[in-house]
């Protein structure tokens, strides 16, 4: 039988010319003006629209159905994007808000977990907006370290993570403070209002699914070049970013960013202080490339955390990035980047003090 005999409407017979299209205008933002022209900064450009693209068609194609939702990884240590941050191990699944889940787990040892359903995607407005967020801290958990949260529109007794009718996706959030010593949460995800089984591809949502992660990849690169280039009204220094905004893109709502540029010479090294460390979960800093991409943090130091940081006796923090190692403890590398991003977080803080930045002669430090 033929699909129109089916009844079934017919798959464009453009889609694929569309989507490749589609892509192709995409990659004229790698080549904005403004952006850097040297042949690395350009290959990691291209390279990051790759990036953005496999996380796309997890979002829009792959794991789509949410019936049957998978917790699948949208950054990991090789797909960055948004400034991703080298201790979180974060994790995504998609949902109906006319649908009601379950998620069952074991807390491990991992400092923070965090919960957020989300309303939006980029693909449509180039907002994540929360439509609802639960604390790992808050948790009710079982003497053997498991717990369940019910995921629903209508309030729930025990742990209960909020929907909202438009919610689209989940989005969980792991911070570890030493990867090699910390276990993170187990997690899995169930729809309690799901058939027995997934239903076969439907030729309509796939197509809709293309071009939703088409859209994905053009708003998030447009979203994060435009961001960068911002970014370079204020170079090498560290200011509060605007919070509203930070939380309309998917930002955690226990977590204050401080987003920026850095640029350094050969011979310069950026120093960034706190005078001292006010009551919190944690805090962590981190070097980027200028496409926002978190650097090789499985074998370079490129971040630093409240418990992998070298203190001085005062309380204070010193943070040098520099090309080469000046000797400090707290040395960032920037991997041989003439430039690129750079972030500070706040996690759980009872007070936002503001990091110092200034830039000084790397033989200074030595």
């Amino acid at each position: 039988m033929s699909q129109s005999d089916s009844g079934d409407q017919d798959l464009n017979e453009g889609l694929w010319a569309d989507f490749c299209d589609h892509l192709k205008r995409i990659g004229d933002q790698v080549m904005r003006p403004e952006a850097p022209r040297d042949a690395r900064t350009r290959a990691e450009g291209l390279r990051y629209l790759t990036h953005v693209l496999r996380s796309s068609l997890d979002i829009f194609v792959d794991h789509a159905d949410p019936e049957f939702p998978v917790l699948y990884r949208p950054c990991d240590e090789i797909v960055k994007y948004g400034g991703d941050n080298p201790d979180s191990y974060y994790q995504k699944a998609v949902l109906s808000g006319d649908k009601r889940y379950r998620i069952k787990g074991r807390r491990g040892t991992i400092p923070y977990l965090s919960f957020l359903t989300q309303g939006t995607t980029f693909s449509e407005d180039k907002t994540m907006v929360s439509t609802g967020f639960l604390d790992g801290s808050s948790l009710q958990i079982d003497p053997d370290g498991s717990f369940e949260i019910i995921v629903s529109v209508e309030k729930s007794p025990g742990n209960w993570l909020p929907m909202k009718p438009e919610t689209q996706a989940l989005l969980i959030r792991q911070n570890f403070e030493d990867r090699s010593r910390e276990q993170a949460a187990e997690l899995e995800i169930e729809c309690l209002d799901a058939p027995e089984t997934p239903r076969p591809l439907d030729p309509v949502l796939f197509e809709q699914g293309l071009r939703s992660s088409a859209r994905f990849v053009e708003s998030t690169v447009e979203l994060f070049c435009d961001w960068a280039e911002k970014w370079q009204t204020h170079p090498n220094q560290l200011p509060k970013d605007d919070q509203e905004e930070c939380q309309r893109v998917g930002g955690d709502p226990n977590i204050i960013y401080y987003n920026s540029y850095w640029e350094l010479a050969g011979d310069e090294a950026l120093v960034v202080e706190l005078e001292r460390i006010p009551e919190c979960e944690s805090w962590n800093f981190e070097v980027c490339n200028y496409w926002y991409q978190s650097l090789d943090y499985r074998y370079q130091r490129v971040h630093v955390n409240k418990s992998t940081a070298k203190y001085e006796d005062d309380g204070s923090v010193r943070i040098v990035v520099a090309h080469e190692d000046p000797g400090h403890p707290n040395w960032l590398t920037t991997e041989g980047h003439p430039c690129g991003a750079m972030l500070f977080r706040w996690i759980g803080a009872k007070e936002h003090l503001d990091p110092t930045t200034r830039v000084v002669k790397r033989t200074d430090l030595e």
